[in-house]
């Protein structure tokens, strides 16, 4: 037994605390140079981003997530974009995903017996209007499944059930079996807290695994969801799979996917709660100084934190203490 801590961070030689970042977009400069002319009220470089990402699907997607957020604090750019452009099927599909960001913009973060009548109108309007913008979207832009994966967002939020949504999960899956950012979205559907059962949960969340590489990191999602919920899952067999599938993914063919540096938070929380500190040090390295992940918006027990650069330090000061001297 190791009666003395490990080294920490530093002397590990990873990133210091003081260079850690939140920032979601600070690993795509791509990314970053169209949000900035976009709130500098030029819409070019987005338009040109999201088309040169047709055919990559996940990482457009990812790109038309960030505009749509960036829309719903200033979308004058989105404005002149769609009025240049009539029927411009890349702009049209970042239209209905700021709807969608607007409207979870006005309802809030909270469970829904803690939001206001005054918040739910807008939220559900804004709703309908992303659902009747991301079907055009989803005429105009033909193979493209972004919209299809507005759309089961839309369905989450306007409690659409299971035929419904089995028919738009449908139109995503024949079009990207294999879409991560729509499987992350779907597996919020099936989550209790919305439309489903922790049996459904790990059962979409397995089943997607088994699909492709790049989805095998979903049942360590659906164990931190359950997590929250209070479930005593990490050490079960479950999770002990799920780590021995997404693991290799993460460190091989996966290393530059957009989620993996979510998907490193996921496992190294699996990690910390089994006791592996020293292969969480190794997830902590490869993720360098890249605190943006949604895990570290809580700790580890999952409860919320107020900074997320905190709690990556402090877990990562902490899997260094226990984890082996040559980790």
């Amino acid at each position: 037994m190791r009666l003395l801590p490990g080294p920490g961070p530093a002397a590990r030689g990873l990133v210091p605390d003081a260079d850690l970042t939140a920032d979601p977009h600070h690993a795509d400069p791509e990314v970053a140079a169209a949000l900035s002319a976009a709130l500098a009220g030029d819409w070019h470089p987005a338009a040109e981003l999201v088309a040169a990402r047709h055919g990559d699907w996940d990482r457009r997607t990812a790109a038309v997530a960030a505009l749509a957020t960036a829309a719903t604090t200033e979308r004058q750019w989105l404005r002149d974009w769609l009025a240049e452009r009539d029927g411009d099927p890349d702009a049209t599909v970042v239209q209905a995903e700021t709807f969608v960001a607007l409207a979870w913009q006005r309802r809030g973060a909270a469970r829904a017996r803690h939001t206001s009548r005054q918040q739910f109108g807008p939220y559900l309007q804004l709703l309908e209007y992303a659902r009747d913008t991301a079907w055009k979207a989803a005429e105009l832009a033909g193979a493209d499944p972004t919209p299809w994966a507005t759309l089961v967002t839309v369905c989450k939020g306007l409690e659409v059930r299971y035929q419904p949504f089995d028919g738009i999960w449908s139109g995503l899956l024949v079009r990207a079996p294999a879409h991560r950012p729509g499987h992350n979205r779907a597996l919020q559907y099936w989550c209790p807290k919305w439309h489903g059962t922790e049996e459904r949960l790990l059962d979409f969340a397995s089943g997607a695994a088994a699909i492709a590489p790049s989805l095998t990191p979903l049942p360590l999602q659906a164990a931190f969801e359950m997590a929250m919920e209070g479930t005593p899952i990490w050490r079960s067999r479950y999770v002990q799979e799920a780590l021995d599938t997404a693991l290799p993914w993460l460190d091989g063919e996966g290393a530059d996917h957009p989620a993996t540096r979510e998907d490193r938070g996921y496992a190294i929380y699996a990690l910390h709660h089994n006791g592996r500190h020293d292969e969480a040090v190794a997830q902590f390295r490869k993720l360098g100084g890249h605190a943006d992940g949604y895990v570290w918006n809580f700790t580890t027990d999952v409860t919320r934190s107020a900074d997320p650069v905190k709690q990556f330090a402090a877990l990562r000061s902490q899997t260094c203490r226990k984890a082996g001297r040559d980790a």
